[in-house]
């Protein structure tokens, strides 16, 4: 069975003149066929072009590729938020029915500004639901007021120096409070492991070591007491 060449479609049509062209059925370089393709005359790689060839992601996809900046504005009659009415209709949607949204800036900045910005994960397995900011240098956090709360548990883990300053005041509450430092039995040695996995094996201690702990440190506290309360009465004795 011979192989199969270049594809062909024999009844590609073109209209066009020097400053742009609309193709139906064209063959893209890559052996992919355009149903439909409106391209510049200025530029070969400044096109619109719906495909219906490729795979599962290129077959049915809409490409727009252009040279030069892309924008996008919409919305000039649609109700927007304003003082006292809290509706916002959307300007602009994205809907992905399945898949990633991907957005990329290699060069340059990513910036979102409005009036409030959202940042929603819903899951549902229990491993899904999940916000990750992830940075190699730093994440910056500055506002006027900053609120964070936790349902279940809330972490800090550093693995050099943290630091929590209020200049003005610091309040700290809690049901039960316990604070080490990296020279307790029950903390482990701070010159240990510096993953963030070790660190966080050695504050997880189960309920039965702190129990031992607390017992222990009790029996110490009544054995000194009581050599406290024998030398107090030897040194009455003696006078």
């Amino acid at each position: 069975m011979a192989e199969a060449g270049p594809r062909k479609n024999y009844h590609t049509i073109r209209y066009g003149t020097r400053d742009g062209e609309l193709q139906f059925g064209h063959i893209h370089q890559d052996d992919n066929e355009s149903a439909v393709m409106l391209r510049s005359g200025h530029d070969l790689t400044h096109y619109i072009t719906m495909d219906s060839t490729g795979g599962t992601v290129r077959r049915h996809s809409t490409i727009c590729r252009s040279p030069g900046a892309f924008q996008v504005k919409a919305g000039d009659n649609v109700v927007g938020m304003t003082d006292g009415n809290s509706f916002n209709e959307a300007g602009i949607t994205m809907d992905a029915v399945s898949g990633d949204i991907i957005i990329r800036a290699p060069k340059g900045k990513i910036r979102m500004e409005a009036l409030d910005i959202e940042l929603i994960a819903d899951g549902y397995d229990g491993k899904t639901g999940v916000i990750t900011l992830d940075s190699n240098e730093k994440v910056v956090v500055k506002s006027k007021a900053i609120n964070v709360r936790a349902i279940a548990s809330l972490n800090f883990f550093s693995e050099n120096k943290l630091d929590l300053i209020g200049n003005a005041i610091a309040n700290i509450y809690g049901g039960l409070m316990d604070f080490a430092d990296g020279a307790t039995k029950l903390k482990g040695s701070k010159c240990g492991s510096s993953s963030t996995e070790e660190n966080a094996k050695k504050f997880k201690v189960d309920e039965s070591a702190n129990q031992a702990a607390l017992e222990q440190a009790k029996a110490d506290q009544a054995a000194w007491q009581a050599e406290q309360d024998a030398k107090k009465k030897a040194a009455e004795g003696g006078t």
